[in-house]
Order: C-alpha cells, then sequence, then structure tokens
C-alpha cells in the first residue's frame, strides 16, 4: 500500500492551518493585554479615589464651631450637586448644637479600601477617627467611624456622591 500525500495539496492546508493559528494567537494575546489595560485602569482609579476620599473624609470629620462656613465648605468644591445638597439638609440643625456647645472636632483616617465599580466610580471603605472637644465643659471623646464614601470622576478629578456610615 502506498500513501500519496501531494505536496500540493498538503502546502495551502498547512499555511491555512498555520493561518488559522496565528489569528487565534493574536485574537488570545489581545484580550489578554486589553484585560490587562482595563485592570491597570481600575487599579489606578482606585488608588486615586481613595486618595481623595482620605482628604474629604477629615474634610468631613473636622470642624470647629467658630468657622463652620468654612470647615462645611469643602462639600461646595468637592461633591456632586445632589450630595451638596444632602449634605446641606443634614447639616442645618447640626449648626445649631455644634455652636451651641461650642463643639470642635478632628478626623483622621487610620485606613482605607477602594472597589471600583469601573473606571470613574469606585466604592472606599475608610476608618475614621473622630475626636470632639464640648467646649462647654472641655470633654473629650473619640468616636471611630465606618464611612463607605462613593467617589466619582467628574471634570478631571475625583469627587464625593455619596456617604453612608456602616
Amino acid at each position: 500500500m502506498t500513501v500519496n500525500l501531494r505536496p500540493e495539496r498538503t502546502r495551502p492546508a498547512l499555511l491555512l492551518a498555520a493561518l488559522v493559528l496565528a489569528v487565534i494567537a493574536a485574537l488570545v494575546l489581545g484580550s489578554l493585554w486589553l484585560g490587562g489595560r482595563h485592570d491597570g485602569q481600575l487599579r489606578h482609579a482606585e488608588i486615586d479615589a481613595r486618595q481623595a476620599a482620605k482628604t474629604y473624609a477629615v474634610d468631613l470629620t473636622t470642624y470647629d464651631y467658630t468657622s463652620l462656613d468654612h470647615d462645611f465648605g469643602w462639600v461646595t468644591r468637592g461633591a456632586t450637586a445632589s450630595f451638596a445638597k444632602e449634605y446641606a439638609t443634614a447639616n442645618a440643625p447640626l449648626r445649631t448644637v455644634i455652636t451651641k456647645l461650642k463643639a470642635r472636632a478632628t478626623g483622621s483616617v487610620t485606613d482605607a479600601a477602594a472597589t471600583a465599580k469601573s473606571s470613574s466610580r469606585v466604592e472606599v471603605l475608610l476608618f475614621v477617627d473622630q475626636t470632639i472637644v464640648n467646649g462647654t465643659n472641655s470633654k473629650k471623646r473619640t468616636e471611630r467611624n465606618r464611612v463607605v464614601m462613593t467617589m466619582v470622576h467628574r471634570d478631571g478629578r475625583w469627587i464625593v456622591d455619596d456617604v453612608a456610615l456602616r
């Protein structure tokens, strides 16, 4: 029995198989590259949003009864319009209490972790210690808060879209 392999028929089949394998390899490598690039964008968003959230968490938890307008002013430059409105509504009754008690507070972030929902929306879990001094009796207390801050990327910067205590 003789097998007759015709080079003129096998050569195009081998070339076609090699071409198919090359296209598949290019698609797999391209997919891996794009996936890695997307992961890198998400990681970058997490790092930047976490840093901005840490700054805003300190701004949120630091105030002095003598400078409330200044201390609460961060929200106009560091939050979405909807959060700024919600913040103003929530803080209206607090202003009276803070002023009456001559209260001061200092916030500090002890730790933070971020999870990107997309490259423009990140949730940041913050561990925030807030030391409050009641000026009427100089009593000091520290509250340890867990805060989830939703950050959005707008106009080239990260701003607060929502804050929830946990």
